[in-house]
């Protein structure tokens, strides 16, 4: 079970995401062998490198969020402009706004 884990880390910090899927299969055969075990260190191990592997996929959520978002952004640029609020926050100016140049 170690070793599978070990692989799905691997796999996300390649990027090879199309491996983690039969690596998730063979998991799950692997967890129902576990629940029969007693060993509570072997149980530990992997509970550990299962909590990595969250962080890594949680982490891996959010960078696929921030590329949809900014090529949201970037296909919005194309179409018309793009203004932030006071605080940062992507603002649409208001329909029939006028753009005014400044010298």
């Amino acid at each position: 079970m170690a070793a599978l884990l070990d692989q799905v880390h691997a796999a996300l910090i390649r990027a090879d995401y199309g491996r983690i899927g039969p690596l998730t299969a063979e998991i799950e055969v692997e967890l129902a062998r576990l629940e029969d075990s007693r060993d509570g260190a072997a149980l530990r191990r992997v509970q550990a490198r299962a909590l990595r592997n969250a962080s890594c996929l949680q982490a891996a959520q959010r960078g696929f969020r921030a590329a949809r978002r900014r090529v949201e952004e970037i296909r919005a640029a194309r179409s018309g402009l793009i203004t932030y609020d006071s605080k940062g926050r992507l603002a649409t100016p208001p329909p029939g706004c006028e753009l005014t140049k400044r010298l």
